[in-house]
């Protein structure tokens, strides 16, 4: 038998071929600003819908925002929508919410750090303020803690400052643009950067040296996530942070003021 009359068979014991499946990959720099934006679209959505909500059950009258019982729950669905639109662009990725938002545990020297970094940033902060003779922002929580007292709403209030505003910005800045921001050109250090200066920014009830502390706050929270590799980390500060500057705001009001 020539060799040209000889049939290959597959052998018995070969393996089937695997499927190769691609690693998902978070969205870059500007998908994650496009999604970002998107996001924040559907926050003011929110608060619209809201707003008519409320006007509908007050016999249409146009909603005052400075009213506490409106603004603080208008608030409230402002800052949670946008994580609906997140959710959405995560699982587009096919990532699960717990991986790409960093959502694990961290070490307790990491909380530790963190919580010494906060102090001591708030102590040079308030004696700047006493130095300088300038009002960094309490007095604007002062006239919201009081306008929410008086309106019965404190526990709203509560609510919206130390649960919902540290958890939904939190995940925004330091979750889903953090992830998408990091591996791409603008690079860990100016993510942290560029996060803390947009956040900061948001925050046009304060003034200049009240927006300088929340920027420097930023780059706290975006160091300890990159450190911890958890978006929880920044989070718990966020909410103790709120939480200290509210018990300050409540002893100065209830019983110093």
């Amino acid at each position: 038998m020539s060799t040209m009359d000889v049939t290959y068979l597959p052998q018995a014991n070969a393996l089937p071929a695997r499927e190769v499946r691609a690693e998902p990959s978070p969205w870059g720099f500007w998908g994650s600003l496009g999604w970002g934006l998107f996001a924040m679209a559907t926050g003011m959505v929110a608060a619209f819908i809201y707003t008519m909500i409320w006007m509908l059950t007050h016999q249409l009258r146009l909603a005052n925002p400075q009213d506490p019982s409106f603004s603080t729950a208008a608030g409230i669905a402002t800052l949670s929508a946008p994580l609906i639109m997140l959710a959405v662009a995560v699982k587009i990725r096919k990532f699960s919410l717990r991986d790409y938002f960093a959502l694990n545990g961290f070490a307790r020297r990491d909380l530790v750090l963190g919580i010494a970094g906060l102090i001591g940033l708030i102590v040079v902060f308030s004696g700047i303020e006493t130095l300088l003779g300038i009002d960094g922002g309490s007095k604007q929580v002062e006239a919201t803690y009081r306008a929410a007292k008086a309106a019965g709403v404190l526990p709203l209030l509560w609510l919206s400052v130390v649960v919902v505003a540290p958890v939904t910005e939190e995940l925004f800045f330091r979750g889903f643009l953090h992830r998408g921001w990091a591996p791409s050109w603008l690079g860990v250090a100016g993510t942290i950067v560029v996060t803390s200066a947009v956040w900061a920014l948001l925050h046009q009830q304060y003034n200049a040296l009240g927006i300088l502390l929340i920027f420097a706050m930023g780059l706290i929270f975006g160091w300890m996530r990159q450190r911890s590799g958890s978006t929880s980390l920044p989070i718990v500060l966020h909410m103790f942070n709120n939480l200290l500057a509210t018990v300050f705001v409540t002893v100065n009001v209830e019983w110093l003021g």
